[in-house]
């Protein structure tokens, strides 16, 4: 893939669609991120609070 950015001269504008992908793959990194902290970190402690209460009750 060739970098879009060495192609703009000093002085020119950023294209708006070079603009656009640009951001659609930060949202998606965001996105990735965001799914990879619910299933990877929030989800296991969840469920390992849900299990320690029952082991107290008991």
């Amino acid at each position: 893939m060739d970098n879009p950015f060495k192609k703009i001269i000093n002085n020119e504008k950023l294209p708006d669609t070079v603009k656009d992908k640009v951001m659609q793959d930060v949202d998606l990194i965001k996105l990735s991120l965001d799914v990879a902290d619910l299933f990877v970190i929030k989800y296991p402690d969840t469920i390992s609070n849900i299990l320690n209460l029952k082991d107290k009750d008991e």
